[in-house]
């Protein structure tokens, strides 16, 4: 399988680089990076390199904060029954734990929280859950990461005489609901330090509004990584302060389940949530309605946590084994339908789990970079769909482009959710493809790969790989960097797979010989097997076996040089 990337290497000038180097007293590779990456000036460049909590906006500067706020303050004096609905996913499940724990702190004696079932009622606040809180004596009721859609829900609670607070960060899609507020940082000009908030920052932003404390940053550290929203500006501040929470303190729920992933809390990093932690709580909202990894979050005994760090556990295990059954029905459909030409892939079955269509969705996606869409259909022909895009494709907006095929649906430009009926999920497609169409270039679609910079292996060592640790936290918008070397030469005998289908060698560049792996691309052997040179793409990492530390790359792509 040959590389479907095309590599984008950043430029930057010799004389900046070194001035910047110099002024920040670092590796010229790191400050390379540093201005492809848009921190051009000593105080933009130190300012990123020192993350801190310690700027971060008022948040009364948010639309609808204020009344919010208010809102909030009568119902603590007035000793009324608040109930705070969040979403199932971990954003939606960290900012519930935050907001309730900080309306209780703030003196709100009866709080409750809820959410919806995936697999039973699917996304947000309805109307189900408006008449259930009535007859519970909830007389206010503040959504976390959804809500911006749910306007028949408040019109229920207007009529029931419930107070609707919104808080949410998903696209706003026309008029926004009828409530006493709504606090989405998406009403914001793109240049507010909140504009990329996820659902948790949000709940953070109206706790401080209430309190004035900043607490459980771990809780938003947690949601803001799992939802893959940009880690720069505030964002990147409040992971990497809550990151330090987290290996310093973690709370009882957090360190139970960094025991079954077998993770050292001092070492934690981002990319340790992203793959390990994150996956394990979004297993309990897939498989069922999230609740256990909400009571995790929440939870002050140990016995409880472990109890319900081994629930979630399991039910990971049981989300991969549903997810590659589903992938592989996925492919053999894919198989009869897909053809080169097509701009899009919307895939139906019934039977598939809703839990799991997201991802096998997003690794559709990776392997054939294509819009795609997979829907869950019921018995009753109702399916419910996950949809991923990719770079230059907003998903949400095509959705909304094919409105009169579909009862519902919501999300952002990378990521969005949709309910079809059965009998129209054939036009659907069909109107979706030609958006595709109308939108993506014909011919082969690639991926960028955007590459830091072009280095010889001669340049890779452990003072600079040390260096480049100043960038993290690495996630969405701020990548672990990114190398290329042109004409690498593979030590004989050394190409091979291991098993899981990785790819491991040992590349010669000048003088220096390293060692390089890169997983799942076992496949990519054949194409490399009599090849006398290669050029790379990769990530250099600290590899420590039996005791010893060394430089090993991570191959992000890798192709015949020439």
């Amino acid at each position: 399988m040959k590389s479907k990337c095309d590599w984008r290497i950043a430029e930057a000038e010799r004389a900046q680089v070194r001035d910047l180097a110099g002024q920040l007293d670092v590796h010229p590779i790191l400050a390379s990076i540093l201005i492809s990456r848009g921190y051009t000036t000593r105080e933009e460049a130190s300012r990123f390199l020192a993350p801190s909590v310690d700027a971060l906006c008022d948040p009364l500067s948010l639309e609808g904060m204020a009344e919010a706020a208010g809102r909030i303050r009568r119902a603590k004096e007035t000793s009324e029954r608040v109930l705070v609905f969040g979403d199932y996913d971990v954003d939606g499940i960290a900012g519930t734990a935050l907001l309730t724990r900080a309306l209780r702190r703030y003196g709100i004696a009866q709080c409750d929280y809820g959410m919806p079932s995936r697999l039973k009622e699917g996304y947000g606040l309805g109307t189900d859950h408006v008449e259930e809180a009535k007859a519970r004596g909830v007389s206010l009721i503040i959504t976390v990461d959804n809500g911006i859609s749910a306007h028949t829900a408040a019109l229920k609670a207007r009529e029931l005489g419930l107070d609707l607070i919104v808080t949410d960060h998903h696209l706003i899609d026309g008029e926004l609901p009828p409530a006493v507020a709504v606090i989405n940082p998406k009403r914001q000009p793109a240049s507010h330090p909140a504009a990329d908030a996820c659902g948790v920052a949000v709940a953070f932003h109206l706790a401080r509004a209430l309190t004035g404390e900043i607490a459980d940053l771990d809780l938003v550290a947690l949601g803001t990584i799992a939802d893959i929203v940009p880690l720069r500006g505030e964002n990147r501040d409040l992971v990497a302060a809550g990151l330090r929470v987290m290996r310093s303190n973690p709370r009882v729920g957090i360190r139970a389940l960094m025991r079954v992933a077998n993770l050292n809390a001092g070492e934690l990093r981002a990319e340790d949530i992203a793959f390990q932690l994150a996956p394990r709580i979004n297993a309990g909202g897939r498989m069922g309605d999230g609740q256990d990894g909400l009571h995790l979050l929440l939870t002050e005994s140990r016995d409880e946590a472990e109890a319900l760090a081994q629930e979630l556990d399991a039910a990971n295990e049981e989300r991969r084994q549903l997810e590659s059954e589903t992938l592989e029905e996925a492919l053999r459909d894919l198989e009869d339908a897909f053809l080169p030409q097509h701009r899009s892939i919307v895939l139906a079955r019934r039977g598939w789990h809703r839990g799991v269509i997201g991802i096998v969705a997003s690794r559709i996606q990776s392997t054939h970079y294509r819009p795609v869409i997979l829907v869950a259909l019921d018995e009753n022909g109702v399916g419910r769909g996950s949809a991923r895009s990719i770079t230059g494709f907003n998903i949400a907006e095509a959705l909304s482009a094919c409105d009169p095929h579909l009862e519902a649906y919501g999300g952002h430009a990378a990521a969005a959710g949709l309910t079809v009926r059965e009998d129209r999920l054939d036009s659907f497609r069909d109107a979706f493809e030609t958006e595709a169409a109308r939108i993506l270039p014909s011919g082969e679609l690639r991926r960028e790969l955007h590459v830091d910079a072009q280095v010889g292996l001669s340049q890779i060592d452990s003072r600079l790989v040390a260096e480049l640790e100043k960038l993290q936290p690495f996630g969405h918008a701020n990548l672990a960097p990114l190398f290329c070397t042109f004409g690498a030469e593979p030590i004989p005998n050394s190409l091979r797979e291991l098993r899981g289908g990785h790819l491991k060698t040992a590349l010669r560049n000048g003088s220096k010989v390293m060692d390089a792996i890169g997983f799942r691309m076992g496949e990519r052997l054949p194409e490399l097997r009599d090849t006398p040179a290669i050029d790379i793409a990769f990530t250099p990492q600290f590899n420590t076996w039996r005791g010893e530390t060394t430089v090993q790359l991570i191959l992000k792509d890798i192709r015949p040089a020439g």
